[in-house]
């Protein structure tokens, strides 16, 4: 078994035992496992801290678990929290619907480079297809795994990922499958907990890296994952937070006005 200490997985959830049973169990298959698992909880019930210390008993590496009260929607403070107790030069995070494929973190530890950040893909599964694995515990997906959409993302074909450049600036560029070096997260001072609600907290911290002089490289052909179906989040605070992320853009922000200097 092959172990990187270079490398804190964080993944966020909140009250969806399901999934992240799932997703750590596809963690558990990897070709090399991250130093730790974090686990970024953001108020779930008892039945999520149940889980996680079953998981604790039989993971090969620490799974943490960093929890703060169900205050509303509050990833940014979470993802703070969970990162201010990583221990590991270089961060991976992904949300607790992504299911990952077993060279995540070796595909990962290929993208590491100074002076960049790292923005993954994910395919998506469909509702019928979600439930079918839930109710099997079946987390592993391939290019041929039934109800998937955007299935070329599962191709993993590392000689020719050189070759594609993949999306730069702010499109999609998602939270939800992304690594960085700390240093980096702690110079912008983490993600923006001014943010109310869902939108726009993920665009605003990859600008703030942009502003510091970070390049952006994409994970193609590289690190498939499998994005579980769930509906969609509510967007009602959506204009306020792209107000947020204006500021960012013409005031050329580097840093977050309430981040993760609070848990340093």
């Amino acid at each position: 078994m092959k172990i990187s200490e270079q490398v804190s997985l964080i993944i966020t959830t909140y009250n969806n035992p399901d999934f992240l049973g799932l997703v750590l169990d596809s963690i558990n298959k990897q070709t090399i496992y991250p130093k730790e698992v974090i686990i970024a909880d953001d108020g779930s019930t008892q039945e999520t801290a149940q889980l996680i210390e079953r998981y604790q008993k039989s993971f090969p590496i620490p799974v943490i678990h960093s929890w703060i009260p169900d205050e509303g929607f509050r990833v940014a403070k979470s993802r703070n929290m969970a990162i201010a107790r990583s221990t590991a030069p270089y961060i991976i995070i992904i949300d607790g619907d992504i299911v990952v494929t077993s060279h995540f973190i070796q595909d990962h530890l290929s993208l590491m480079k100074e002076g960049q950040f790292v923005t993954g893909s994910r395919a998506r599964l469909k509702k019928q297809a979600t439930l079918s694995h839930i109710k099997e515990g079946n987390s592993a997906f391939h290019f041929f795994s039934s109800g998937l959409s955007r299935r070329l993302v599962m191709l993993r074909i590392p000689f020719l990922h050189p070759l594609i450049k993949g999306h730069d600036g702010l499109k999609n560029a998602r939270s939800c499958h992304m690594a960085f070096w700390k240093t980096d997260f702690i110079q912008v001072n983490g993600f923006e907990e001014v943010f109310e609600g869902w939108g726009f907290e993920d665009s605003e911290f990859v600008q703030r890296l942009f502003n510091t002089g970070l390049k952006r490289k994409n994970a193609k052909l590289l690190a498939p994952a499998v994005h579980l179906y769930h509906p969609e989040k509510s967007t009602e605070n959506a204009q306020k937070n792209r107000s947020i992320l204006n500021n960012t853009l013409s005031e050329h922000r580097t840093r977050a006005q309430k981040g993760v200097d609070q848990y340093l």
